[in-house]
């Protein structure tokens, strides 16, 4: 332990859980940008937000291949408790923000599906049936 009380695996949780929170204001984002569509937006949103999403796995896994510290004291626990906790918000809003997203897809799928049912509807391309006495003459 050092001399200001903290060891390193409580350093490392406090780095990741600032990660975490950046993560979880650039998830906020994304959900007020879905609301009011706005899709420039989210396409400057995006890179962000997997950057930070990399980082924090990165982190989170470098971290489970160091030894533990033989004197975990209370205030590591706590760390990692709220890292735990901001990380199930984070993936509570990922995953909420994740439906809305398929629910809108899936919303103008069935729109251009209507629209020009043979290039996005599902399945082969539909013929319509041939209707006698309405065939095109090939004479000419």
């Amino acid at each position: 332990m050092t001399h200001d009380g903290q060891n390193g695996k409580e350093q490392d949780a406090a780095a990741v859980q600032v990660m975490a929170r950046h993560l979880l204001d650039v998830l906020r984002e994304e959900t007020r940008c879905l609301a009011q569509s706005d899709h420039a937006a989210l396409l400057e949103i995006l890179p962000q937000k997997e950057a930070l999403a990399r980082r924090i796995s990165e982190s989170l896994r470098n971290l489970r291949h160091t030894k533990p510290s033989n004197s975990t004291t209370a205030r590591d626990g706590v760390a990692w408790l709220h890292l735990r906790e901001t990380l199930q918000r984070i993936e509570a809003l990922n995953d909420a923000n994740g439906r809305h997203i398929a629910e809108l897809l899936r919303i103008h799928e069935e729109l251009l599906s209507i629209m020009v049912p043979q290039t996005y509807g599902y399945g082969p391309p539909k013929v319509p049936p041939a209707l006698k006495g309405c065939g095109l003459s090939t004479e000419a």
